[in-house]
């Protein structure tokens, strides 16, 4: 996906957050400092807002995204080209090209699904290798898809699991202070400020983050 595509300063980011949150449509946002991350996640490896609503979710910090909208970026860019090889319930083999030169073959068996600890994989198979096979390949052959490395969902889950925080940090808190430490202005960092609940404004953890990111920013102001 070309990198021209997203040009949203974070002030703009802030507003399409905002907007996409209030509208309702889509059910995993509940707050506009959610929906932020979600798009300035996707602006950082090159993707519109709405591709980021629909198509990220942060787990352990990062932005992963669907098997889909990685096969369909590399099929749109222009560049790549991919062709499964051989899909099954044991195995899956894709083929990476540009333009008629074969980059090479991303494979990845059941075996490697078990090692990993991949969920679902049990119902369904072919889903699921296809997923990490297509990922691992876009990483290997054309990086250069994404403006950073990307990961779908399988890859980050069984991290998720065993990265417990010591103290409970709701997905709305963890939004908002990931908005605030991706603001460079003091006038941003009040955007945030504005477009998150009482409850969050007045958590201990969001204070210290939004002190700690005005410091920086002043540091940086300052030189």
């Amino acid at each position: 996906m070309k990198q021209e595509l997203v040009k949203n300063s974070i002030t703009e980011i802030m507003g399409i957050g905002k907007a996409f949150a209030e509208s309702g449509m889509f059910t995993d946002i509940k707050t506009a400092a959610q929906a932020i991350v979600k798009i300035q996640a996707g602006a950082e490896i090159g993707l519109p807002p709405f591709a980021s609503m629909t198509g990220i979710h942060i787990i352990s910090g990062k932005p992963t995204i669907g098997a889909g909208l990685i096969a369909s970026s590399i099929k749109g860019s222009g560049k790549y080209d991919y062709r499964v090889k051989e899909n099954t319930e044991k195995v899956c083999t894709i083929e990476f090209y540009q333009g008629k030169e074969v980059l090479g073959s991303s494979t990845f068996t059941i075996e490697d699904a078990r090692k990993a600890g991949t969920k679902n994989l049990e119902k369904f198979p072919k889903n699921m290798l296809f997923a990490r096979c297509i990922s691992n390949g876009v990483k290997w052959f054309c990086p250069d898809v994404f403006a950073g490395p990307v990961y779908v969902p399988e890859e980050m889950e069984a991290v998720a699991t065993v990265e417990t925080p010591a103290y409970p940090v709701t997905v709305e808190l963890q939004s908002a202070i990931d908005a605030i430490n991706a603001a460079t202005t003091k006038e941003q960092l009040i955007a945030v400020k504005e477009a998150v609940p009482d409850y969050i404004v007045k958590d201990a953890s969001f204070i210290e983050a939004g002190r700690k990111r005005y410091a920086v920013i002043m540091a940086e102001k300052a030189n």
